[in-house]
């Protein structure tokens, strides 16, 4: 079984990053093969509208994406993990997010396999925990089209600094839990 972890956070070992570590340490535990991607250190543009993914199997684009396009296909469990900046996931994440697109036919169907599991993970600066429930919540419905089955939304609030979950034991086990019960 494979399960990878997309990071769209710029800050390598920031909030973000180490608790998609989390979840892919605890579905190692379950007895997965993790691979962890930062979308920072890849090369890739956003979706051009061409629509070829639409009479072929794949994006027209070749860039760093593609790869993870197709790790995306390949596993059976993905964690999805962005910080919420200016009431939106990341841009590096957007971009990965509308080239995602390329994964449904001219039918609207999804090209992947069907029994995909899928954890999402957000950190945010404010404090309110209902402050953006609408970002991780509309990209669940964008995974449920493609089949995606969401187990759990890992959502860190007063997120300031980078390292604030460091001191979050609970927030980390719950992470650790969710990769788990992948």
């Amino acid at each position: 079984m494979k399960a990878i972890g997309i990071v769209g956070s710029p800050r390598r070992n920031g909030n973000v990053d180490t608790l998609v570590q989390a979840v892919l340490d605890g579905a190692e535990e379950a007895g997965y093969q993790t691979t962890k991607y930062h979308l920072n250190d890849m090369r890739y543009s956003g979706c051009q509208a061409c629509n070829y993914c639409k009479s072929h199997e794949n994006c027209r684009l070749d860039d760093d994406l593609s790869g993870l396009l197709s790790a995306i296909s390949n596993a059976d469990a993905v964690v999805f993990g962005s910080p919420i900046y200016f009431f939106q996931f990341t841009g590096q994440f957007r971009l990965m997010v509308d080239r995602m697109y390329s994964l449904i036919d001219e039918e609207f169907k999804s090209r992947l396999s069907p029994g995909k599991k899928a954890v999402i993970v957000t950190s945010q600066g404010d404090p309110d925990p209902d402050a953006y429930d609408n970002v991780p919540r509309e990209f669940a419905k964008a995974l449920s089209l493609l089949g995606f089955e969401v187990i759990d939304t890992i959502k860190m609030v007063s997120g300031i600094a980078p390292d604030d979950v460091k001191g979050r034991g609970d927030l980390l086990e719950k992470a650790r839990e969710a990769g788990r019960s992948l």
